[in-house]
């Protein structure tokens, strides 16, 4: 299995809690300085404030092993793959398709987000979708006997089965969201390498 790389480590660091609610208390110790209110060993004051914030917040050592653990290609797969073989007997044929593109989707997604090309916030809500809220939705559903969660209305004349595949197409949007925002910042960077090959081997011509 892949190890998390610095880049992803450095990614968990600045969107961690702790580091959040130590930046918000150093900032508020910059105020009191820049107000007035103190003066004498303002820069400690600071500091320290930050390393109030750090320790108050409880330390959620699961992120980083469940980013690590979770945020391989296979195990993302897999994990799809492991709840369309357990359910497909209890799903409609439109839910089955609508798991299989979640999943071609991941597969493009899953090598960039172990590379650590994918935005913290971004790689925790893809990890999130599939290993939590996909099975979860699914799991709710195949508990429900066949003919209810076909025929009976439950919520805005709408019947379970409905139900079902405006979850799924919301869990899918949110992933196609991410990837788009992916293959946004790579045709950026393609562009910005194109233009610094051009000014690289562009031929300048010392005769007028």
């Amino acid at each position: 299995m892949s190890s998390i790389t610095p880049k992803m480590r450095v990614l968990l660091f600045l969107y961690s809690s702790q580091n959040l609610v130590g930046c918000l208390l150093a900032i508020g110790g910059l105020g009191l300085f820049f107000g007035g209110l103190i003066f004498d060993w303002w820069f400690l004051i600071v500091a320290s404030l930050y390393v109030v914030g750090w320790f108050v917040v409880p330390h959620d050592k699961n992120q980083e092993l469940r980013v690590r653990n979770e945020a391989t290609q296979s195990d993302l797969t897999e994990c799809i793959d492991d709840l369309i073989d357990v359910s497909k007997a209890r799903l409609p044929q439109e839910a089955i398709e609508r798991l299989h593109h979640i999943r071609s989707v991941v597969v493009e997604l899953a090598p960039k987000l172990v590379a650590g090309k994918v935005a913290m916030n971004s790689a925790i809500s893809m990890v999130n979708a599939i290993t939590r809220d996909l099975p979860e939705t699914v799991r709710n559903y195949i508990h429900l006997p066949p003919a209810f969660a076909t025929l009976h209305v439950i919520d805005n004349g709408k019947t379970c089965k409905q139900l079902l595949i405006e979850q799924l197409d919301l869990l899918s949007g949110q992933l196609s969201k991410i990837a788009e925002n992916i293959y946004k910042n790579d045709a950026e960077a393609l562009v910005i390498n194109g233009k610094f090959l051009q000014e690289k081997f562009h031929s300048v011509s010392f005769i007028n």
